[in-house]
């Protein structure tokens, strides 16, 4: 479905652009401080439990719920737009091969980073991270043209934003892109119920989506089952066990994910893709929503203790995982994440 946005739609989508790139500066200040101090009236978790306990801790719910709303706001995707909004972008074209080749990388970017977040523990250890990833936003949005460097392309998110974001609860407008270059193709903001295995005509792109889909759940599992090191020397020493429990759960899901594809026929791919996304997002909430809210031996976020209430954390995971279930094997929905913007007629020149 094409849409050309109103101005006044366009205004107020700027501002909330505006407002979490300055939340997203507030997150990078509030890290740094965590680890160096700058004002010691703030406590040193302050940064570490505003960007894993709040913004990590939600994305997924809103990759599920309204992935387009993420599109448009995410900081990374702006300062990655950077050189095609002011006009300095190379504009390089890609191939669904090459797309699925950066889709591949994004994978790989994903399982190799994720567990050193129970090694490097520290703000500025997650500060250093995020420059060097704005770099790489910057530096492929200057080389490829739209959204085809990063957003839909190396963003080691873009994974998650697919397999969760399957069966949107609403379709908004594309801010990010003033017009529709057919970058990629298939265009993930713009398709009908987008999958992680939606560019069939690439190999990478099959591959990806095969270790991505099947293993992704196996892997959130053994993420979990990997302690924090307070001491960084004693995490890198030990990252046979930071890499080896999340890898091991990696290789059992996609082994069973395998199964099902060999005992079901071709046209029940579908439903085992949502199982899995279930599966996943499920897991992840089973884990975090109880430390989160100190149910446990630890307090959760900014000091919150809700340990003595009983039964609480029975009916939550309960809750969560029926929900996510229903949402994607039971709930019907035919939307797109984004509305598509006009079409640039010079790009079919």
């Amino acid at each position: 479905m094409y849409s050309e946005i109103s101005k006044k739609n366009h205004l107020t989508w700027r501002v909330f652009k505006a407002l979490l790139y300055i939340l997203g500066i507030g997150f990078l200040f509030l890290l740094i401080n965590d680890s160096l101090r700058v004002f010691p009236t703030i406590p040193n978790t302050v940064g570490r439990d505003a960007f894993w306990n709040i913004l990590i801790y939600t994305a997924p719910l809103l990759f599920t719920l309204a992935p387009g709303i993420w599109r448009n706001i995410c900081p990374l995707a702006t300062t990655s737009m950077f050189p095609r909004h002011i006009g300095i972008s190379q504009k390089r074209k890609q191939n669904q091969d090459k797309q699925g080749w950066f889709y591949l990388i994004s994978v790989l970017i994903l399982y190799i980073l994720l567990p050193l977040r129970h090694v490097e523990t520290s703000g500025l250890s997650v500060v250093i991270a995020l420059i060097c990833i704005a770099i790489l936003a910057i530096v492929v949005g200057f080389i490829y043209q739209g959204k085809s460097g990063w957003c839909s392309g190396l963003c080691p998110v873009f994974p998650v934003e697919k397999l969760y974001g399957t069966k949107p609860l609403i379709t908004v407008d594309n801010v990010q892109c003033s017009t529709c270059i057919n970058c990629v193709m298939p265009c993930a903001d713009s398709v009908n119920n987008i999958t992680p295995s939606s560019n069939k005509d690439s190999i990478a792109s099959r591959f990806a989506s095969f270790i991505f889909v099947g293993g992704f759940p196996g892997f959130v599992w053994g993420w979990f089952q990997v302690p924090d090191f307070s001491d960084r020397m004693e995490g890198w020493n030990n990252l046979g066990a930071v890499y080896g429990l999340p890898i091991c759960g990696l290789v059992f899901s996609l082994g069973c994910f395998t199964l099902l594809k060999d005992i079901f026929s071709k046209k029940k791919y579908d439903k085992i893709e949502l199982f899995y996304a279930a599966t996943a997002i499920s897991c992840y909430y089973w884990y975090r929503t109880p430390s989160i809210l100190g149910l446990g031996d630890v307090k959760g976020v900014f000091g919150l203790d809700l340990s003595e209430i009983a039964l609480l954390e029975i009916i939550l995971r309960t809750i969560t995982t029926l929900f996510f279930y229903w949402w994607f094997l039971l709930r019907d929905s035919i939307k797109s994440w984004e509305y598509r913007p006009k079409i640039d007629l010079s790009t079919y020149e």
